[in-house]
């Protein structure tokens, strides 16, 4: 690759993202050595590797070294972060990933003010130190695998950017309502565990994800879901019959996305179907959905006054995070 590089002379900007052997890419002694990367004005790059346990942690080491020369630290000020699978400059961040420490990551920057400001995902487990999360200024969705856990977070600080909240247990109304109320601007809930006859109404939430551990199997789960979350907007659900997606839509008035899902593949519904078992043949409404053989994906409009529809495949992403990296060189 260094020597490929060599024929841009007036290269000013470069992105790397590209995947090979530790000795072949993960040196920063071989980068430092390439004169279009010594009159680069900036550099961000992810590279991308694989490291036996073995020896990782002294592999890991050497690669900090390489990286910590006065070119990359004084010069360049282009710093790193190394983990067991990749370096990548700071700049390249994932802040869609999930971090599942509040420590950072080994980094030749001088300071982990960049790794605080980044960070919007956190997922929490007895093993991960809580301490220093208020730092996490930017946090957008936090994981909490037990609810002890939650209770420690809510007295903590308010996090201004927070708006999902996943939960791995069944959790008791007062520690969620004391976490939304520290935190007023969670919209989001993830839940994998639900106490139907225990929650009051949390009016606050617009966006519920169910997991498939939570089986609705009758209405009354579904009157008892619309008591507790009155206010959805989008909804990702899992049921065990096709007669279940009626109910939903005519209970919450207020959906506009929404994913069923089911445990079996399913008969595709028809546009004349939804029309006539559901609110939505009212000319309040228009719709958009998609058969799939196991998910019914529905977009549902309750402002507009002609009704249109379409089988086409729908923008609709509910709790997914894609995969954004791949080989890629960018040149400017």
């Amino acid at each position: 690759m260094q020597i490929f590089l060599c024929r841009f002379h007036d290269l000013t900007h470069l992105t790397l993202n590209i995947r090979g052997s530790v000795d072949e890419i993960a040196n920063g002694y071989h980068w430092e050595k390439c004169s279009t990367i010594a009159s680069l004005k900036k550099f961000d790059f992810i590279f991308e590797f694989e490291l036996s346990s073995a020896n990782s942690t002294h592999v890991m080491d050497q690669i900090f070294t390489s990286f910590s020369t006065p070119f990359w630290r004084d010069v360049k000020k282009w710093y790193v972060a190394i983990t067991s699978h990749n370096v990548y400059t700071i700049s390249c961040f994932d802040d869609q990933l999930f971090v599942s420490s509040t420590s950072s990551p080994l980094t030749t920057s001088p300071d982990d003010s960049w790794f605080y400001s980044k960070v919007k995902r956190i997922e929490i487990d007895r093993n991960t130190s809580i301490m220093n999360l208020h730092h996490f200024h930017k946090l957008e969705r936090l994981d909490v695998l037990e609810e002890k856990l939650f209770l420690s977070i809510s007295h903590m600080n308010k996090f201004t950017f927070l708006r999902h909240l996943s939960f791995h247990q069944s959790i008791s109304y007062t520690i969620l309502n004391e976490i939304l109320t520290y935190n007023p601007n969670i919209n989001q809930l993830t839940i994998s565990q639900i106490d139907f006859n225990q929650l009051l109404p949390l009016k606050t939430i617009h966006y519920l994800y169910l997991e498939d551990s939570i089986k609705i199997t009758n209405r009354t789960q579904i009157k008892e879901l619309h008591r507790i979350f009155p206010s959805i907007k989008q909804l990702s659900i899992y049921l065990n019959s096709i007669q279940f997606i009626c109910q939903i839509i005519n209970d919450f008035h207020q959906l506009e996305n929404i994913v069923f899902h089911f445990y079996t593949i399913i008969k595709p519904i028809s546009y004349q179907w939804l029309k006539s078992n559901t609110r939505l043949n009212k000319n309040s409404c228009s719709f958009t959905y998609q058969n799939e053989s196991q998910e019914i994906l529905l977009w549902i409009n309750n402002s507009i006054s002609s009704t249109i529809h379409s089988e086409h495949k729908l923008p609709i992403i509910l709790n997914v995070v894609q995969e954004r990296r791949s080989n890629q060189c960018l040149l400017q």
